[in-house]
């Protein structure tokens, strides 16, 4: 009898024994865009604690941080997630997306992205969304704000104008301080970022500029000279640090200690986005095919998507985060108190409330 017993208890440590563990279903994605909420994005993804990979890690692109790889586990470790993005152009984003164009990842290889998340409407960059068949789900508002070097030449300058706005873009240093304002006759810079990036489709669109920006940058010597725009909003702010008499335009998260500009007389503040009296900002969009088009994300990549949507739009994170407090605005609050075309940058803001 006890020979039995033994038996029958060896006989279901050894069933115990041979049940297969279940494996981690892996998931990888390709997401293009623009740079203009890169840090909340990084940390709705990697943060310990909401993050959607808690405790992930970032891979960046040995040639070029706008482009990296998070990886990490999701849904209580039953997913292993694999997530390249490449931040370098809000505007080339959605081309890519409506072409397929294979982009850079983080480890110099290329792939076909299955998302895209921009602050610039498709139809500004000549695309009709509604022919191409994308589905665009709505986060947050990028508010934009123009900087100026701190130095003596732009002392008295404070505000610019849509007109002033307009000439400083194609002026190519050629309108004194005094033009704008300021205290010296020294040229003024026109800092700006390039044509891929949707900062500067979203600029242009509010200031009603079209054709080719003059913009400025530092060379090797220390000297300004003309190129075609910087790649992010540090990249601009960096430089018009060390131009003297040098006005930029950058995303809010990328002001950093530099003097802010008003434009039409109002600065940049939560309260001026969502009162409707600061017009200079973008919907920022996540933009995808929707099922069964064959460019469509599969339902795990799209499940990744709709979670860091939800993790970047969350009331709490908005509210309380030095991520994105004076840095975005909540597309919730926005939408509660003003009404604005999503196909029309710079178009007209009417009250919601009246």
């Amino acid at each position: 009898m006890k020979n039995y017993l033994n038996k029958i208890i060896l006989a279901g440590i050894s069933s115990v024994l041979l049940v297969p563990a279940i494996q981690a279903a892996n998931v990888s994605l390709v997401t293009v865009g623009g740079n203009a909420s890169i840090k909340v994005v990084e940390d709705r993804l990697t943060n310990s604690v909401g993050g959607l990979l808690p405790g992930g890690t970032i891979t960046f692109n040995p040639g070029n941080s706008l482009i990296f790889r998070a990886t990490g586990n999701w849904n209580g470790g039953s997913t292993n997630v694999t997530w390249d993005f490449n931040f370098t152009g809000g505007a080339a984003a959605i081309l890519d997306i409506a072409n397929q164009n294979q982009v850079l990842l983080a480890n110099n290889t290329t792939a076909i992205p299955v998302s895209a998340i921009s602050i610039v409407a498709p139809e500004t960059v000549g695309i009709n969304s509604t022919a191409l068949g994308i589905q665009q789900d709505f986060t947050l508002v990028a508010p934009l704000v123009y900087v100026k070097n701190p130095g003596a030449d732009l002392v008295g300058v404070t505000n610019l104008t849509q007109r002033l706005a307009n000439y400083l873009e194609s002026s190519g240093a050629t309108l004194p301080a005094t033009y704008f304002g300021g205290a010296t006759a020294n040229p003024v810079y026109f800092v700006g970022r390039n044509s891929s990036a949707a900062v500067r489709q979203v600029i242009d669109a509010n200031v009603f500029f079209t054709g080719a920006a003059a913009n400025y940058h530092t060379n090797a010597l220390g000297s300004p000279v003309a190129w075609p725009g910087a790649g992010s909003g540090t990249e601009v702010a960096n430089n018009v640090k060390v131009i003297p008499g040098s006005i930029g335009t950058v995303a809010a998260q990328d002001v950093s200690t530099l003097p802010q500009l008003s434009y039409e007389g109002v600065f940049f503040s939560t309260a001026s986005v969502t009162n409707g009296t600061y017009p200079l900002w973008g919907y920022e969009r996540y933009i995808y095919f929707p099922s069964p088009d064959s460019r469509a994300p599969s339902s795990a990549q799209l499940a990744l998507i709709t979670a860091l949507e939800g993790l970047v739009s969350d009331p709490t994170y908005d509210h309380s985060s030095s991520f994105f407090v004076n840095k975005f605005v909540s597309y919730a609050d926005v939408n509660a108190n003003v009404s604005r075309s999503t196909t029309l940058d710079g178009g007209l803001i009417t009250s919601q409330l009246y």
